[in-house]
């Protein structure tokens, strides 16, 4: 287990500028200074810090005290991993029966790790990840990077694969969707890329090397940009 900080970020009357990630950091002040970072935030933004303690993906937190109805129950909370990713699950057990009930499983991510609140007590998950755009594989990358030592070896190294998919997908969709010149964009990405694909062999905590330069990428976005068009046919009656 790891203590780290949950820093969520909101605009009011803005959900579009909602934000949020797990850091480690000495203190709160550094985990909203390292978060203001990672998450482009702004002025704008109201920040909370909520002091957390992170699990292993292997980890199966228990509570004796979750509420039932009216009673208050067993529950568990446990990260479900295989070849389709990480998938939160929770299960109870039925006061009346003793019984475990049905799991309840969320959807998959590239990546999920297991969190208990430090204030309330809470157990929840954080980590959430597909990789998809510069930002997220950005955010994900922190991630990994400051929860390494929760992670086996082997659960690096997919890690590091599902970096580079979502490495190569971001830079097709830079391309069509941005009309990037992929000659230009090529020597922003590729080294990363390449430093992704050795961790995938060697499961090393290199991940803060891969970072792509976000405002480098968006600076070569031409104007007015619009890979889709639009035709217009007119049907004479």
């Amino acid at each position: 287990m790891k203590k780290a900080f949950k820093v969520i970020a909101h605009v009011t009357d803005k959900s579009w500028m909602h934000r949020s990630t797990t850091v480690t950091a000495e203190n709160e002040q550094e985990a909203e200074k390292k978060a203001y970072k990672i998450l482009s935030l702004t002025t704008e933004h109201t920040i909370e810090v909520i002091p957390v303690t992170v699990y292993s993906p292997n980890a199966e937190l228990i509570t004796d005290s979750y509420p039932y109805g009216r009673q208050r129950t067993t529950a568990k909370f446990l990260v479900e991993v295989n070849n389709k990713g990480y998938r939160a699950v929770f299960q109870t057990v039925n006061p009346k029966t003793g019984q475990w009930n049905k799991p309840k499983a969320g959807t998959y991510s590239c990546m999920i790790l297991p969190y208990k609140n430090d204030v309330n007590g809470h157990y929840e998950f954080c980590g959430h990840t597909d990789f998809n755009g510069t930002e997220e594989i950005n955010r994900g990358l922190h991630f990994i990077a400051d929860f390494y030592e929760l992670f086996t070896p082997d659960q690096i190294k997919d890690l590091a694969l599902s970096v580079i998919s979502g490495m190569r997908t971001n830079a097709v969709a830079l391309k069509v969707y941005a009309g990037i010149n992929w000659e230009e964009l090529k020597p922003l990405v590729i080294e990363q890329a390449q430093i992704a694909a050795n961790i995938a062999k060697t499961a090393e905590n290199r991940f803060l090397e891969c970072l792509l330069p976000h405002d480098k990428i968006e600076a070569l976005k031409p104007e007015n940009y619009n890979p889709f068009t639009v035709t217009t046919h007119s049907i004479n009656s």
